[in-house]
């Protein structure tokens, strides 16, 4: 029996050892003292007996004791995980909540199409990622090392850099932020220009009140793109998870500015070329000389007035004008003066004809043709008269350069009808012209009478 008693006791102190450190006492103690007890049976029989019974109890106490040390440190342990746990849910959450926002942030960013609605989306919209008073952006030419600034919004009321700044970026800090690629801080500007007072930069910062800074390099397609510049009127107010934001979001924002500074591009580009399609057609429907429309224009011109007039059943009238003997001026006066004398026709017909419907172009040579739509036979002939008189009297009062200039003018009116074409309008207004010249020249001459189509009625005079 004693045997069984000792060698169960050894199991079961191997068992509390097996249990780890944390049982180291209960171990010893029990491996120890039913050990005792048995060799001190062998030594004196019936001494176990009365020796059996305080070590038992001594057992129990510190089975309690250890169970008591496992259920705290187990507890403190579970407390300790559920600790940790809850952490990580809170960085999960606050995580998440900012994937959300810098998603939402750069879906707003790369809708915007021109570089100034991109930096307006930033203005708008970062306050919920990052404080700021003062926002700027400069581009870098890498050709030039040039940084130059092309935007800024600040709350501060007096802007001190505003656009069009520029410098080279070896005079500044700049070229150490490009190296890094990495965002800088500044948390105290004002001893930032203490230790550095030939900032222009940063005293004029200063100035609008700002007290820290936060610069952000931008890369798009491995090419420099330029700074974002976020200031506080804030001391100490960026720190290093302001910059993981920032540069967690900086590639995408810097392919959207990179995306707008190409479409800016792009459109003004377009917008030259527009601009010098229209110039080109402008030469191309314009005499160089007189800087009226040429022949081209006056023939398209007078078939569309011929349909509209015929469709709104309208009168249209056509002018032809020649200047006076114009081969003998040339060879008096020369062709500088022949030319001069052209101009100077062209200016009274403009002054003239002033309605936006009528044109006045230069047929050719020392010819000239008006075309007025909606005008009748008898309001015609009187505008003919006007431009003859002015003429006229441009030859009595401007001397040499517009000596014996006179010109002799045919004119037609017709409710153009389905009968005729406007190339017989323009007959008719030219053999007038010829009637007035050889009548005398320095007159004008109508066809004198309007052809009407059948079941429209004459305009009233």
């Amino acid at each position: 029996m004693t045997i069984e008693v000792f060698h169960s006791r050894r199991f079961f102190a191997g068992q509390i050892r097996d249990r780890g450190v944390a049982a180291f006492p209960l171990w010893w103690l029990v491996s120890i003292a039913p050990r005792d007890a048995a060799a001190q049976e062998l030594i004196s029989p019936g001494a176990t007996d009365r020796a059996s019974t305080p070590s038992w109890w001594l057992v129990g106490l510190v089975i309690l004791l250890v169970s008591l040390l496992i259920w705290a440190v187990a507890r403190y342990r579970l407390a300790a995980s559920r600790r940790r746990e809850l952490e990580l849910t809170t960085l999960v959450d606050q995580r998440t909540r900012e994937i959300r926002s810098l998603g939402s942030l750069t879906e707003k960013i790369n809708l915007a199409v021109s570089l100034d609605d991109v930096l307006e989306h930033v203005w708008d919209s970062f306050r919920a990622v990052v404080p700021y008073n003062r926002i700027g952006f400069a581009e870098y030419d890498a050709d030039d090392r040039i940084v130059r600034a092309v935007w800024a919004r600040s709350d501060a009321s007096d802007v001190k850099i505003d656009t069009g700044y520029s410098a080279d970026i070896d005079s500044t800090s700049l070229g150490e932020i490009l190296e890094t690629g990495r965002p800088r801080i500044i948390s105290d500007l004002e001893s930032y220009l203490e230790d550095r007072p030939s900032s222009e930069v940063t005293r004029a910062v200063v100035d609008e009140g700002m007290r820290s800074s936060m610069t952000v390099p931008l890369k798009a397609m491995g090419r420099d793109v330029g700074f974002l510049f976020f200031s506080s009127q804030n001391p100490h107010a960026y720190t290093d998870e302001h910059t993981r934001l920032l540069e967690r979001i900086s590639g995408q924002l810097s392919l959207a500015i990179e995306k707008s500074r190409l479409y800016d591009s792009l459109l003004e580009t377009t917008q030259r070329l527009e601009e010098a399609n229209r110039q080109l057609e402008r030469l191309a429907a314009t005499d160089g000389l007189t800087e009226l429309a040429n022949r081209r224009v006056f023939d398209e011109r007078l078939e569309t007035e011929w349909r509209r007039c015929r469709r709104n059943r309208q009168p249209l009238s056509v002018l032809m004008i020649d200047i006076d003997h114009f081969k003998s001026f040339n060879d008096n006066h020369g062709h500088i003066a022949g030319d001069e004398c052209l101009r100077l026709v062209a200016g009274s017909l403009r002054e003239t004809f002033t309605r936006a419907a009528d044109l006045v172009a230069r047929y050719g040579g020392e010819e000239f043709g008006a075309i007025l739509p909606e005008t009748d036979d008898e309001r015609a002939a009187d505008l003919a008269e006007e431009v003859r008189r002015r003429i006229e009297e441009l030859s009595n009062t401007l001397g040499t350069c517009a000596s014996g200039i006179t010109v002799s003018i045919g004119v037609a009116t017709e409710v153009p009808g389905r009968e005729r074409t406007a190339a017989a309008l323009l007959h008719d207004a030219d053999t007038s012209l010829y009637v007035a010249k050889r009548e005398g020249r320095n007159l004008v001459r109508s066809s004198g009478a309007i052809h009407i189509p059948e079941g429209v009625l004459a305009p009233a005079d």
